[in-house]
């Protein structure tokens, strides 16, 4: 059986901590750990997970997501790494088929899934941007990937200096390593909610300089992978 290790990144999202969790511990096939990295929240997650026995939480500084998600693939313990945010849902049978997939192509380091947004906010009280996240769907996406742990090891984990993209850039970095990014299933079994405070929300798309810039440094950080410098 293989060891997996579900990382949850989280920022001030008590309301829907609880909720993620559960759709991990859900799973058909079970988890070996699950690690809740808070990333400084000033809400009441510290009072609902704190004590909790059934998971590892790791309370730090706000530092942002790239330095959360770095911290929890430190701390993991499991040969491959998936993650979840915290204000998102599994379907149960995600892992089970992800893992179906990896025993039928043992080679695979990487594989995705499809994703679906859904929302608990009426439609008519949407906002015009949240129409719009809610009809796009962009793959591959980091949050429904399983991940082989040794992939950290040798591309390396994610950029401190990126607030948002930083999943972007360190996809890129593995394609233009040559990492095989094409396995996914086609299936919707990563649940993406939108609300009023999603990170997703709150950015636009980087502009054609930001673009070039992730995709320079993508580049230069997969030239570093191969050389073993990262």
């Amino acid at each position: 059986m293989r060891k997996v290790t579900v990382l949850v990144p989280t920022y001030n999202s008590a309301s829907y901590i609880e909720a993620a969790i559960e759709s991990v511990q859900n799973q058909t096939y079970p988890v070996s750990e699950i690690i809740v990295i808070d990333d400084g929240s000033t809400d009441d997650t510290d009072k609902i997970l704190k004590d909790r026995q059934d998971i590892r939480y790791i309370k730090c500084g706000h530092q942002g997501v790239s330095a959360v998600r770095n911290r929890g693939i430190a701390e993991s313990c499991g040969d491959w790494i998936a993650f979840i945010d915290a204000d998102d849902l599994w379907t149960p049978d995600k892992l089970e088929k992800q893992i179906r997939y990896l025993d039928e192509h043992p080679d695979c380091p990487i594989v995705f899934t499809q994703y679906k947004n859904f929302t608990d906010i009426p439609y008519e009280e949407l906002s015009e941007r949240q129409k719009l996240v809610m009809d796009v769907v962009s793959y591959p996406c980091l949050v429904t990937a399983l991940i082989k742990k040794e992939v950290f090891d040798r591309y390396g984990t994610f950029i401190l200096k990126y607030s948002y993209s930083e999943d972007t850039e360190w996809l890129k970095r593995l394609s233009f390593a040559g990492v095989d990014l094409s396995s996914q299933l086609e299936e919707d079994l990563y649940l993406r909610r939108i609300h009023h405070t999603n990170t997703t929300i709150s950015h636009e798309s980087p502009g054609e300089k930001e673009w070039l810039s992730l995709l320079a440094e993508a580049i230069r950080n997969a030239k570093k992978a191969k050389r073993g410098d990262l």
